[in-house]
């Protein structure tokens, strides 16, 4: 059963020029429906496969979850508890824009159990935010994490990517410094990934000179892991950062392969051996709540070619003995070969029954990780 869910809030204020997300800017006022309509799939959908447990973890990904009412966030939170129930000290987290925080929004939030939040910074050089149309500058978002703050949050999370266009590595270690100094208990980095038909290609191509060489986005993320090792934050996963007992346990549901319900426009679930997924057509979901676009059943091979990539990607590796308990294969001797190879390269090493990527093999993750699965 799961104990992890997902709420999509498509609604924004502004949508960036990368964003390849479901979410939608100028359509505010279909936001009290569209409440209603994730309230009515989390009731038909759980009344078709109940959940037989509490959920721990429950997120607010978008959009700009932190953009609605927060009225709106507490009927759905108040439906999950309704529907599976959750745990007393369940981890309840939104994402939200810097500019889109009050104090007031902050105490009604955590009035209906909020107590983690993830603020999209992305950057803090005005250029740079400019590049990618962000809807807010340097100093913004600043205020918005003071503004977190002060609103008593404790546990707070920052976003950043890196790879941008007009993007230095001066400038990715200013963002890094200023940002550290804030103090923050988590931090999210990902190099910059562009769709197809982002309008961000539009101004900015791909072979455009203005987007860091390849040398250089591999000296920001080795920035990347020192500076946050510097600043007490210890690297858990690839692309995540935490003070001791701040990680994120709604990520850790998904990097340990466990089962997770979703809801709302195009949310994707993995939900009693299958994976599925809502319509990404705001319209079409709004109508079609408890249809899905897609789904596929997960079978033995594919699950646990998925607990390799997944747990391969946390900084402790993926536990042979756990996963020779689940699959009742020895990795050690099915990919004795291969693992040979990845060691002799640096690539992989195997301590105290876990595998794991080197720091070299972190810069070639999905090379490294093809020749295991």
């Amino acid at each position: 059963m799961a104990k992890s869910a997902y709420i999509h809030i498509p609604f924004c204020a502004h949508k960036c020029d990368f964003c390849d997300f479901a979410a939608f800017a100028g359509l505010d006022d279909l936001s009290d429906q569209y409440t209603k309509t994730v309230i009515s799939e989390i009731e038909g959908r759980l009344k078709e496969q109940p959940n037989n447990h509490k959920l721990q973890t429950v997120f607010f990904g978008g959009g700009t979850p932190g953009y609605v009412d927060p009225k709106q966030l507490g009927a759905i939170i108040a439906s999950l508890d309704n529907e599976t129930g959750l745990e007393k000290d369940a981890e309840l987290c939104l994402e939200t824009t810097p500019q889109t925080i009050t104090v007031e929004k902050c105490k009604q939030w955590q009035s209906f159990g909020i107590k983690r939040i993830s603020i999209g910074i992305e950057s803090l050089n005005d250029k740079e935010l400019i590049a990618l149309s962000r809807g807010h500058t340097r100093e913004q978002a600043r205020a918005g994490f003071a503004t977190a703050r002060a609103g008593g949050f404790t546990n707070i999370a920052l976003d950043l990517m890196y790879g941008l266009p007009e993007q230095t590595l001066e400038s990715w270690r200013q963002t890094l410094d200023d940002l550290l100094a804030l103090e923050p208990e988590h931090i999210s980095a990902y190099g910059l990934t562009i769709a197809e038909n982002s309008p961000l290609l539009i101004r900015y191509p791909r072979e455009s000179d203005v987007y860091p060489d390849e040398d250089t986005f591999v000296l920001m993320y080795e920035t990347l892991v020192q500076k946050c090792s510097d600043a007490g934050l210890f690297q858990y996963e690839i692309a995540n950062f935490a003070k001791a007992g701040y990680e994120s346990k709604h990520n850790l549901t998904y990097w340990k392969n466990e089962e997770y319900l979703a809801f709302g426009v195009s949310a994707h679930r993995y939900y009693r051996g299958t994976r599925s997924s809502n319509f990404r057509s705001l319209r079409r979901y709004m109508r079609d709540y408890l249809l899905d676009e897609t789904s596929e059943s997960i079978d033995e091979q594919t699950k646990m070619k998925e607990a390799i990539f997944l747990g391969m990607r946390l900084r402790q590796g993926l536990d042979l003995k756990i996963f020779q308990r689940d699959f009742g294969v020895d990795l050690t001797q099915s990919r004795a070969s291969e693992l040979e190879k990845l060691q002799d390269g640096g690539f992989v090493e195997i301590a105290d029954q876990k595998l794991r990527l080197t720091q070299k093999g972190v810069l070639m993750s999905n090379s490294v990780l093809s020749e295991l699965i």
